[in-house]
């Protein structure tokens, strides 16, 4: 029999003052609402680019523009200031939109990484899909290396817009792992495919059959497919020349 959606105690999205969209608001809103969950908004001021703008050597192109203008450290702060004013202004709307317990939290990127270090198995990690130019540092970190050391699951979301694609896990013989990707698969609509990764022959085709017998228990037409990697990284790289955008 299927089980219920699993609550979720925090979906925290980390805001990336180079790349957070309207998508990124919505998308945690929503799982927010289906988990029952507390949406927490990280907005994450990068101190690196602070100190850059008080470089006599550094100046900025305004977007649109194609002529360099000076900027300096007070210039920054104030962009960012306004920047998470708006980032929480959307934040509140969407959140009673969908229904939400909201709060929004303002933070230097090392600060950040401190707090996330903090989350639980009960909580979710949500980070900008948005295209790599767009990445601020928060977001090519917080990919490499939160996902390694975070006991919480960890989803990078993808923009609307782009093709039809699958909630992909990764399974390594964690049903946490599994329940969670049902749950997204369910909370947004889109198809599940479970990834076995290994090169061991045997022992991935003991994880495809445990992954194929949960989903028959949960009632669920997932897919699950291996791939000859030895860790996550690897898959990762795999799954997306599969699945383009994904």
């Amino acid at each position: 029999m299927a089980e219920h959606l699993v609550q979720r105690r925090r979906v925290l999205v980390a805001l990336d003052p180079c790349a957070a969209e309207l998508a990124d608001f919505e998308a945690t809103a929503r799982l927010a609402a289906g988990m029952n969950a507390e949406l927490v908004g990280l907005f994450v001021e990068d101190s690196g680019l602070i100190e850059a703008a008080d470089l006599p050597v550094t100046q900025l192109i305004p977007a649109g523009c194609r002529s360099m203008a000076a900027v300096d450290a007070s210039a920054m702060r104030r962009a960012f200031r306004v920047a998470a004013a708006r980032a929480r202004e959307t934040l509140s709307t969407v959140a009673e939109r969908w229904q939400v317990q909201w709060s929004f939290q303002i933070t230097q990127l090392a600060a950040a990484e401190e707090t996330l270090s903090r989350l639980t198995a009960d909580d979710l990690l949500a980070l900008s899909g948005a295209p790599r130019a767009r990445r601020s540092p928060l977001s090519e970190r917080a990919a490499r290396v939160m996902m390694e050391k975070l006991p919480c699951p960890v989803l990078v979301m993808r923009r609307e817009g782009q093709r039809r694609q699958p909630v992909a896990v990764l399974y390594e013989g964690n049903a946490a792992a599994l329940a969670v990707g049902r749950d997204l698969a369910r909370i947004y609509e889109h198809p599940l495919l479970v990834v076995v990764a290994g090169k061991d022959a045997a022992a991935r085709q003991e994880r495809e059959r445990e992954a194929a017998a949960w989903l028959r228990d949960q009632g669920l037409s997932g897919t699950v497919r291996h791939i000859r990697c030895d860790d996550g990284r690897e898959a990762t790289a795999c799954l997306r020349a599969a699945y383009p955008g994904l």
